[in-house]
């Protein structure tokens, strides 16, 4: 057998002995259908000169990194299949019957792979052969999933990102950054912050309290992370937002390890513009790490080890500050010092018994502890920004957060057609704080709201929070192959998570907490003008939950016409339960089906265009904050008297309570001056969830065409996506009391205050629920039905619509370029989970439904409408050692409304939340009241639609690096800086968008900056490897 060597690069093969061709089509990881958690599956095809396939050829892969090989034959179509391929390097070794044998080393495998041609023509004799390469890219066939595909650990060294998961996944069209009250989270296609999966090695380390932050993980572990934007198969689920599947590092046949230390020093770092509360030029941030790995065969070809440990010194400071829009004067409130450095460490084991049989181990530990300590408070010395002076001791908080996380999973290739595997992991996501103040006493927090700015009068502490949650998983999965009428790749699986959810939370001073207030012009509680009252507020909730999520899945991905048409058929069965403190059941969902059904097609035959498509229904889980604020028997309570004084320590003297329309009872001393949210009693299953509730969906359509023209791809595509359901909790006080009156019972809106019974529920559905108390001299609760229209809620509703390019220029050795623009519309009356109007994360229970009054003008451009985002990133290598990389974008503005107290005469209960509604004082001109004492005549209440008064800033990043490596021996080093927002640019990115206060009074403070986009700073890298 000749052997030539010869550039396969993920292409075709061509090679000629005695007037015998060997053709190898693209060899293709299949991402819609063939891509697991953590592996892909290669296929391709051997066909004759004339383009005829060659039946039963030979073709192997040997792992260039653990030496495993899988091999496949050509079937009757000359297709091959190579199934469970770990990203990495391989040797292909392709034999046939009357051709010539012949191996390539060097090809990549991975989960971004694309498909080339390579038109080979060969010279010289039979016993000589040198072969000359010509390529022609391909387009992935198998594709119909949109996002982006990053080699972390190759690009990190090329371009200039922030070592952080967020960072890297915004890099994907239709990914942008939400608001900083979520920690600049990332919302998908308009959607919010807390729809999104995040999975590595197939282990889910999403948020599952809050749909928030995954577990953090440190850069340098991930190997791959792709970032799944829309058209994924039903393997993967329980998200309507995006998907970001990641893998970790491995060993190999050869040891391997780094040294790698990163700084951010404050130094480089530039002021961030301070706003009317915060002094950002007595602020500072300095990071630093260093990580070591080392990897390699513990047995070579059987059992590899990767590991990694980063020790960690995180410090800032942040100073607040106190703003007289009057005066046009700031004064120092406290300064805050933060400080955390726990490591960080985990490791990967792979095993392979033989070629066949792989088991892989995945552990990490993510365990923090943080400290705060504050200096100086407005109720002793402030801390005086001038001079930078800090105050006394005021207080301090310790956090605790993160735990241990493994995954393990066995895969067996039992024959060519059949691949088996299985998976169990678990997770914990804890967090847990303690507040002390300057003497470690317990004491509630006292706000006079009397003054503006408002002052404290005390320092709370004793503030606990214990918040543990834990995540089991079983998971298996069936893969199997067969050819009728044409290649078929079935796969099918189920999984189930069990989780559980700790909470025990008891605010400052025993969980009190007092503001004081002077009655102004139409004060809420109908006081007269300039008497004091108080309103004392306390909240606990202590109660353990737990809820599981199963699904199973199928698929198909059938290939015909010689692969020119492919379709991905499959339908995934997602189920929800979840359960109360006490243990009862309080939501199942039944099954619910979600069909993922997409399609390609070759239109020319030449493997250079693809036009795609897609449909897709998902759903997403109840998240356990749902469990624990809706069914956990909280209690939360404010209760309204006269102020009878302030004792020596600050805490205020309650007088005689007030009365105002729809107080109730409190649940401590029963007198009726009080907002009730929780009584502290848990609530019955039976009237906190409407029996006819469904989880959160939806629809999502996609259509796109994809050219290749050599290393250049270029892609557009359409999406639309529309919400089918959503929950989310309401009450439906008023639709009781009306029920009783429509019945002739008497009474009932001395039960049904407007804040009795708050009831989890589809917005704009009809539901069927048990009252929460008897009515009419009954022993027995009643159930009932209620009609959308009873009801007073709109339906829920959220559209985007978009149109992406995208192009791409891969990585030659010395130059890659990646672009991307897309043109969106997100409209609709629900942000999501979370809501970016008041920063609230309450998951599932945000103020959207809680009453009818705060649902009107809701309907507008969502805060993740972003109409353009252009992104441009790449690197270049001007010398062998020098590489520059850099990354821009231009994000479009973010809508802006009024936000404001509902009047009583539109709602009285929404009344009673104070500024949560869309209604503003407006000036005979137009423009909202900024002035309190703006008489009420010359400037009405109206509503304000949303999103239709001003915008932010456009946003422009504009980050760089350089990087410079050399080698020392076999090891390498490399030395890197990277300045993030080079042009020091101060984008205005967020605004008080409070148009009056909770009394209904004009808000000075209306569309004040409340965040600039962050000044320059810069990181300090060193690399050291073998």
């Amino acid at each position: 057998m000749n052997n030539a060597r010869l550039r396969l690069c993920r292409g075709l093969l061509r090679a000629s002995v005695a007037g015998a061709t060997l053709i190898v089509l693209p060899l293709v990881p299949s991402l819609a259908h063939a891509q697991g958690y953590s592996t892909v599956r290669a296929t391709g095809r051997v066909v004759d000169p004339d383009g005829k396939p060659i039946v039963g050829a030979t073709v192997s892969a040997k792992s260039e990194d653990q030496g495993f090989t899988r091999t496949a034959t050509t079937d009757k179509e000359g297709n091959f299949s190579l199934p469970e391929m770990q990203t990495g390097a391989y040797s292909f070794t392709i034999t046939a019957v009357g051709y010539p044998g012949y191996e390539e080393s060097g090809v990549r495998i991975s989960a971004n792979n694309t498909g080339n041609i390579f038109a080979l023509a060969p010279e010289g004799s039979n016993n000589e052969i040198v072969v000359k390469s010509s390529r022609v890219a391909t387009a992935d066939f198998d594709r119909t999933t949109t996002g982006l595909v990053l080699d972390l650990a190759d690009v990190s060294q090329r371009l200039p990102l922030a070592r952080s998961l967020q960072a890297a996944i915004q890099l994907a069209p239709g990914a942008s950054a939400g608001s900083s009250a979520f920690s600049g989270q990332t919302s998908f296609n308009g959607g919010a912050v807390s729809e999104n999966a995040f999975f590595i090695n197939g282990l889910n380390i999403t948020d599952f309290r809050k749909g928030l932050s995954p577990v953090e993980v440190p850069y340098d572990f991930y190997k791959t992370v792709e970032t799944k934007t829309g058209g994924y198969s039903a393997e993967f689920g329980r998200s309507t937002g995006g998907f970001v599947n990641a893998t970790t590092q491995s060993g190999s046949n050869e040891f391997h390890g780094m040294l790698l230390y990163n700084w951010n020093p404050n130094a480089l770092r530039s002021k961030t513009r301070d706003t009317i509360y915060t002094d950002n030029g007595n602020g500072s941030a300095d990071s630093k790490s260093l990580t070591a790995t080392l990897s390699g065969p513990i047995w070579k070809d059987h059992l590899f080890f990767f590991g990694l440990y980063q020790a960690r010194d995180n410090n800032s400071v942040g100073a607040g500050t106190e703003y007289d829009l009057k005066t046009k004067t700031k004064q120092g409130t406290s300064r805050s010092f933060y400080h955390t450095g726990s490591p960080f460490y985990g490791a990967k084991i792979d095993g392979y018994i033989n070629d066949q049989n792989h088991l892989e181990f995945t552990y990490f530990n993510t365990k923090s502890d943080s400290t705060t300590q504050t200096y100086g408070s407005t109720s002793t010395v402030r801390f005086d920004r001038v001079r930078g002076i800090d105050g006394p001791f005021a207080g301090a908080s310790f956090g605790k957060a993160g735990g241990s996380n493994y995954v393990a999973r066995y895969t067996s290739i039992l024959t060519k057609w059949l691949t088996v595997s299985a998976a169990y992991g678990r997770g914990e996501n804890n967090s847990s704080y303690r507040s002390v103040n300057a003497d470690s006493k317990i004491v509630p927090g006292v706000t006079d709201a009397r003054t503006d700015p408002s002052k404290a009068l005390t320092i709370a502490g004793g503030g606990v929070g214990i918040n543990n949650d834990v995540r089991k998983f079983y998971r298996a999965d069936v893969d199997v192959t067969v050819h009728l009428f044409g290649d078929h790749h079935f796969k099918f699986g189920y999984d189930r998570e069990d989780l559980a959810s700790e909470n025990r939370a008891v605010g400052a001073g025993l969980g009190y907490s007092y503001t004081i207030y002077r009655a102004k012009q139409g004060d809420q509680f109908g006081l007269p003008i300039g008497t004091d009252y108080v309103r004392q507020t306390y909240y606990s909730n202590i109660g353990s939950f737990t809820s599981r999520n199963e699904a199973f899945y199928i698929q198909d991905a059938w290939s015909l016409i010689d692969g020119r048409l492919n379709f991905n058929l499959g339908v995934r069965g997602d189920r929800f339960t979840n359960n109360n403190s006490a243990g009862a059941r309080f939501y199942e969902s039944g099954t619910q089906f979600g069909p993922r059904l997409g399609f390609t097609l070759d239109p020319f035959g030449a493997r250079t265009d693809k036009v795609y498509g897609s449909f897709s229904r998902m759903y997403l889980p109840v998240a356990s904050n749902t469990n624990i604020r809706l069914t956990g028997g909280e209690t939360y309570y404010t209760r309204t008297n006269l102020l009878a004084g302030i004792g020596a320590d600050g805490i205020p003297q309650l007088g005689a309570p007030v009365s105002y329309a729809g107080a109730a009872a409190c649940p401590d001393d029963k007198v009726a001056n009080c907002d009730v949210t929780g009584s502290g009693q848990p609530v019955a299953v039976g009237a906190a969830v409407s029996q006819s509730l469904k989880p959160q969906s939806q629809d999502e359509f996609i259509l796109g065409y994809e050219k290749r023209i050599g290393r250049w791809r270029f892609n557009v595509y359409g999406m639309y996506t529309k919400l089918n359901e959503v929950l989310e909790d309401a009450a439906i006080d008023r639709a009781v009391n009306n029920y009783c009156t429509q019945n002739g019972i008497k009474g009932c809106d001395k039960t049904w205050t407007g804040f009795t019974q708050y009831v989890l529920l589809n917005p704009g559905r009809p539901i069927t629920v048990q009252l929460a108390a008897p009515i009419n001299g009954e022993s027995k609760v009643r159930t009932v039905t209620f009609s959308a229209k009873d009801l007073g809620y709109p339906e829920a509703k959220r559209t985007y619509k978009a149109i992406a390019f995208e192009v791409g220029h891969e990585f030659d050795g010395r130059f890659e370029l990646n672009g991307s623009y897309v043109l969106s519309w997100t409209k609709g009356n629900y942000e999501g989970g979370v809501k970016t109007d008041n920063g609230q994360s309450d998951t599932g229970l945000t103020t959207d439904f809680d009453q009818p009054g705060l649902t009107n003008g809701t309907y507008g451009y969502s805060p993740n409408d972003r109409r353009h985002v252009f992104k441009l990133w790449g690197s270049y290598a001007p010398l062998e050692h020098l590489t520059i990389g850099f990354s821009t974008s231009a994000t479009s503005p973010r809508h802006y409304g009024c936000i404001g107290q509902v009047p009583a005469s539109v709602d009285p209960y929404a009344r009673a939340y104070g500024a949560a509604g869309l209604y503003c004082r407006v000036l005979a001109n137009g423009q909202i009241a900024t002035d309190p004492t703006t008489p009420a005549a010359d400037a009405p209440v109206k509503l304000i639609p949303r999103g239709s008064v001003f915008t932010s800033d456009w946003v422009f990043g504009n980050d760089l690096s350089l990087a410079w490596e050399t080698e020392i021996g076999k090891s390498k080093v490399n030395l890197n800086l990277t300045v993030f927002n080079v042009l020091n640019l101060h984008a205005k990115t967020d605004f008080n968008e409070y148009g009056t206060d909770g009394n209904g009074v004009a808000s000075p403070y209306y569309r004040q900056v409340t965040g600039y986009q962050t000044a320059r700073s810069a990181r300090l890298q060193a690399r050291f490897s073998f």
